[in-house]
């Protein structure tokens, strides 16, 4: 993992609306752009790795290219539950530095639908003489993406703590002037202003010294579903092409639990913590068109275009901060008046913020898929997909906040790139064994962070009237995150994670 370039990652996290804290709409943008095939797919591409592509005849072309319904020649329904085991295994340190961070482990499952939904044939039959064969209409409901993980970190700071990080980004700010986590730090008497001999503010310090032990929960949650309804058609069984558009809804959660505790040496205070809660709620629209053509009997070529996902978004936040103050611990403020009030800090109320609300659009960037599919006779076929992918051209757009510093931020550390995905499948009888591979880069410039790659297996078993097929996904990537933003010695999680989806795929042909 490049740690200059993480760095670099970590200097952007404060660029967004102070109300996200650490999480702006640059990162909304990648997230809500990325998708994986498998997690929307019948357990049979699946199990070959999600190269479907250049394949026909199976629920998952509704989506991944709709001309491959043109293979259909009856009609089919299919419903996909799922079961995901997700462990992420998180290690607190500060690059180059000794510091006592700690390995925590934390681990999440949950049962879903990966899709469910049915392709309605019109082809013309088996036997007619006719060059255009007709097509099938496939409507499904796939799973896009899922958003369900825990992290959990601690370890014992002895560089900073956040209040240096309050203290680093207030400059000689007028308190009045303040917002975000600065002010709620200010409400709490964390950072305090100081004056020079004409009264004006010349900075900020704190009454804290000494060095906590840090520890935070960050919950994920939400899914991002898509409905979608295509038409694939076949020419000659020599060429298929198909279009679709999906309808997408999506609902994100991230809960940040932040505390600091155990100052050493801490003379006046027991804790600070921060909740900070981000809700997001959409919904959008896109479209695909594909072809697939037969050179020779034995191989298929296939091309898929899926146009930008245009989608409306509600945003809704809120943070707390809390001191928790030792007994006793007084201050005394003097009024214009000069009149003198003293303060028992161990009594007051947490600060919480404003509700903030905000709407904003988002352009994803477009993808363009080809896939080829060798056929060895009856036996089965080895498949493989390419899929492009420029996730710098995501756009954010809003009349609720400027938007300008978010998009900087896309075009400057998002890259584009070429996910690849391959697999085969083995045909004994009535039985099919599968297994494929699937690799997707790094979205960031520069770096392999957040690579993740997916090994899969399967079998299912099949018969003219019904179908049973059976995979296992096993996807791996690692991740950075920083609780807060400082100019030295830069705490930063790491985060590898590992999710195993187990999908049964239940089919009936009519």
């Amino acid at each position: 993992m490049k740690k200059a370039l993480a760095l670099i990652l970590i200097s952007y996290s404060v660029v967004s609306n102070a109300q996200q804290g650490p999480f702006g709409y640059y990162q909304d943008a990648l997230i809500f752009s990325q998708t994986n095939t498998l997690y929307g797919s019948t357990a049979r591409i699946q199990g070959i790795g999600g190269a479907a592509v250049a394949l026909g005849g199976d629920l998952s072309s509704i989506s991944s290219n709709p001309a491959g319904l043109g293979f259909f020649n009856r009609s089919v329904f299919t419903v996909t539950p799922s079961l995901d085991f997700t462990t992420a295994d998180s290690r607190f340190t500060i690059p180059d530095q000794n510091f006592s961070g700690s390995s925590e482990e934390s681990f999440k499952n949950g049962l879903n639908f990966s899709n469910i939904g049915t392709v309605i044939n019109f082809t013309k039959g088996d036997y007619t003489n006719d060059k255009f064969k007709g097509g099938s209409l496939g409507i499904s409901i796939n799973r896009r993406n899922g958003f369900r993980l825990v992290r959990n970190y601690e370890g014992i700071n002895d560089h900073n703590s956040i209040i240096d990080s309050f203290l680093g980004s207030v400059g000689q700010t007028d308190p009045n002037d303040l917002g975000g986590f600065e002010l709620g730090a200010y409400d709490q008497y964390l950072i305090n202003p100081t004056f020079g001999t004409n009264d004006n503010i010349t900075g900020y310090d704190s009454f804290i010294t000494g060095f906590p032990v840090q520890s935070e929960t960050l919950k994920e949650s939400g899914s991002h579903y898509q409905l979608n309804i295509a038409w694939g058609g076949n020419y000659d069984d020599r060429f298929y092409f198909g279009g679709g558009m999906g309808v997408q809804i999506l609902n994100y959660r991230l809960r940040r639990n932040y505390l600091e505790d155990q100052f050493e040496p801490a003379p006046f205070i027991n804790s600070i913590s921060i909740l900070d809660d981000l809700e997001v709620r959409g919904a959008g629209i896109d479209f695909n068109f594909g072809t697939i053509i037969r050179p020779v009997e034995f191989m298929t070529i296939g091309l898929n275009y899926t146009s930008p996902s245009f989608i409306s978004l509600d945003e809704e936040s809120f943070f707390d901060v809390a001191a928790n103050w030792k007994s006793g611990t007084e201050v005394t403020e003097t009024d214009e008046d000069g009149n003198e009030t003293t303060i028992d800090l161990s009594t007051i109320d947490p600060y919480r913020s404003d509700l903030f609300v905000s709407e904003y659009r988002l352009r994803t960037p477009s993808r363009l898929s080809l896939g080829t599919a060798l056929f060895i006779g009856k036996s089965g076929f080895l498949s493989g997909d390419v899929e492009f992918v420029d996730y710098s051209k995501a756009q954010i757009n809003s009349s609720d906040f400027s938007e300008s510093a978010d998009n900087d931020v896309i075009d400057n550390i998002y890259t584009s790139v070429m996910n690849v995905r391959v697999g085969g499948e083995y045909r004994i009888d009535n039985f099919r064994l599968r297994a494929g591979y699937a690799l997707f880069p790094s979205p960031y410039k520069g770096s392999d962070l957040e690579d993740r790659t997916n090994l899969t297996f399967g079998f299912g078993y099949r018969t003219r009237d019904y179908f049973l097929d059976f995979a296992v996904v096993n996807s791996e990537t690692a991740s950075l995150y920083t609780p807060y933003d400082i100019a030295n010695d830069q705490p930063i999680v790491e985060t590898d994670i590992r999710n195993t989806s187990v999908s049964v795929t239940f089919g009936l042909t009519f």
